[in-house]
């Protein structure tokens, strides 16, 4: 629902039609979710910074000049509304995810709401699905601009000049966030990541999917050694559509308060068997 030549349906919302306005947010919705999903993670939060988006999309509709696709343009609102939402919040720890399967292994409770997400009919631990998961997780301890640059530079495939535009800042600034942030996660991965690392504390992909049920184990470990691997295995996944969502949502609440409050061990412990 692009410009057309008579200028319809943009020009209506410029002129006030919010009906219109609306139309074209839900033809655009899916992308910007998307980059939102992989930068915030957390659904609940994912969707206020949507909705914070669509505010200022709203407000702005009127210096739309429509060199740019409005779903274009409206990513790009969406992925700084993300960056200040990171910015606001705090940054997680690089073993968050070491810590919550410690917590589910002395807690009954979060051990029953993690076997009740397995327990949901859809449900199929994915492993390339897990990696994204893990990858969005650990990413929320990169300095959100940094982590924005690694994202929607490669995961989300942008050129450098879009990624730019997107985030208001040179190519040349842009360029030197990705290279630390590539370096970091590369450095997060070797000391934490069993895949990478056969000392990596965490285990979790291999402990999930021992955990699942036998028919609901999908597809193998993967190779992800280096972290183009784990990228390329990322894109691979809608992290909308996913049949391990219902865990992955489960995992990102949890996560999120207990980054808040710093509950939780980063001893290695079990860290695949929540």
């Amino acid at each position: 629902m692009e410009i057309t030549a008579d200028g319809s349906p943009i020009d209506r919302a410029r002129a006030g039609d919010r009906g219109a306005f609306d139309r074209l947010i839900a033809d655009a919705a899916p992308k910007a979710r998307g980059v939102v999903r992989r930068l915030v993670g957390h659904p609940e939060d994912s969707e206020d910074v949507l909705q914070d988006a669509a505010l200022k999309a709203w407000q702005a509709i009127g210096s739309f000049g429509g060199r740019a696709r409005f779903a274009t343009w409206f990513t790009a609102i969406a992925s700084r509304q993300a960056v200040d939402f990171l910015r606001r919040n705090k940054r997680w720890r690089t073993e968050a995810q070491v810590a919550y399967a410690n917590l589910c292994a002395e807690d009954e409770a979060l051990s029953a709401e993690v076997g009740a997400a397995f327990a949901e009919p859809d449900f199929s631990f994915e492993v390339r699905e897990h990696v994204a998961y893990c990858f969005a997780c650990v990413g929320r301890s990169l300095p959100p601009d940094e982590q924005a640059a690694l994202v929607l530079r490669d995961v989300c495939q942008m050129s450098a000049r879009e990624a730019s535009e997107a985030l208001g800042v040179s190519q040349s600034v842009l360029g030197h966030r990705l290279s630390a942030a590539r370096e970091a996660m590369s450095d997060k991965y070797e000391r934490l990541c069993a895949l990478v690392n056969k000392a990596g504390i965490c285990h979790q992909c291999a402990g999930l999917r021992a955990a699942a049920p036998e028919a609901k184990r999908g597809g193998p470990l993967p190779d992800v050694a280096s972290l183009v691997d784990r990228l390329a295995a990322i894109r691979a996944v809608d992290p909308e559509t996913g049949r391990t969502r219902p865990l992955h949502d489960v995992f990102w609440r949890r996560t999120a308060e207990m980054e808040e409050s710093g509950a939780g061990s980063t001893d290695p412990g079990d860290c695949g068997t929540d």
